[in-house]
C-alpha cells in the first residue's frame, strides 16, 4: 500500500511538474506525510523523484545552463541544506498532527511566493539578498523539500529565457539530490535505503506522469494550468493545517 499509495501521488505530482513547470514536491510532500510516511521519508522520497524527473531534461539543456549564476546558487544551498535537515530530523519527532500542519504552512507560503514572483517587477538584488534568497532555497529544501519558491522570486533579477530558466533550476537540484539524501540516510532514524529504492521504482510513472504533463502544457494555457495547480495546493495545504 504505501508503495502503491506513493506511485499515485508522485504520478500527478510529476503530471503537474510536467503541465507547469512546478508543484511536484508541493503536492509530494504533505499528501505522503498524510499518508503516514515520516517527514524525512517524504523529503527524501520527493527529492529524489524531482531528481529522476530533471535529470533528462537537465542534461538536454546543458548548453543553456547559466554557470555563472549556479555556482554561487549551488553553494550557498549546499552550505544551508544541511541546517534544513538538522531541523527536520528535530521535528519529525514532534505529534503527526503539529508536522502536518508545519507541511501544509510550508505548501501555503510556497503558493505565496509563487504568486509573488509572477506579479513582481524585473529589478537588480543586491548580492547579499541574492545568496540569502539561495541559502534560504538549501534550507528549505533540506526541511520540507521545498526549495523552489526563493528561486524563482530570484529569478526575477534575471532577463532568463525559458530554458535557461529551466535549465538554471534543473541543475541547482540535480546538484543538491545526492547530497541532502545522503545526510538523512545519516542523520534520519526513519530514512532508510527502502525509500532509495522505491524512488528508482517509481520512476517509471515519474516518466509517464511527466510526459502526460509536457502535453496538456501544449494543449491549455499555461495561465490556466498555473491558477489550476495553485487552487490544488491551497485545497492541499489547508487540508493538512486543519
Amino acid at each position: 500500500m504505501p508503495l502503491a499509495w506513493a506511485g499515485v501521488v508522485m504520478f500527478f505530482g510529476s503530471l503537474a511538474q510536467g503541465a507547469i513547470g512546478f508543484a511536484l514536491g508541493m503536492i509530494a510532500l504533505p499528501l505522503l506525510v498524510e499518508a503516514g510516511f515520516s517527514l524525512s521519508q517524504a523529503v527524501a522520497l520527493t527529492t529524489l523523484s524531482i531528481g529522476i524527473q530533471v535529470l533528462s531534461g537537465a542534461w538536454r539543456l546543458r548548453a543553456h545552463i547559466p554557470w555563472d549564476d549556479v555556482k554561487p546558487a549551488a553553494f550557498a544551498r549546499l552550505l544551508t541544506v544541511a541546517l534544513g535537515i538538522l531541523l527536520l530530523v528535530n521535528i519529525e519527532a514532534m505529534d503527526a498532527a503539529a508536522v502536518k500542519r508545519l507541511v501544509g504552512m510550508g505548501v501555503l507560503l510556497g503558493v505565496i511566493a509563487r504568486v509573488i514572483a509572477s506579479k513582481a517587477l524585473r529589478r537588480e538584488w543586491h548580492p547579499a539578498a541574492s545568496i540569502a534568497a539561495f541559502g534560504l532555497s538549501g534550507f528549505l529544501q533540506g526541511l520540507v523539500a521545498m526549495g523552489g519558491p526563493p528561486l524563482v522570486l530570484w529569478m526575477t533579477t534575471r532577463e532568463y529565457s525559458t530554458r535557461e530558466a529551466r535549465a538554471f533550476t534543473m541543475s541547482l537540484f540535480l546538484i543538491n539530490t545526492p547530497v541532502q539524501v545522503l545526510l538523512l540516510l545519516f542523520l534520519s532514524r526513519t530514512m532508510s535505503l527502502d525509500v532509495i529504492l522505491m524512488a528508482l521504482a517509481l520512476s517509471p510513472l515519474i516518466a509517464i506522469g511527466t510526459t502526460i504533463g509536457l502535453r496538456l502544457g501544449d494543449r491549455f494555457s499555461k495561465q490556466t494550468l498555473n491558477r489550476a495547480a495553485l487552487t490544488v495546493l491551497v485545497v492541499i495545504a489547508l487540508n493538512a493545517m486543519l
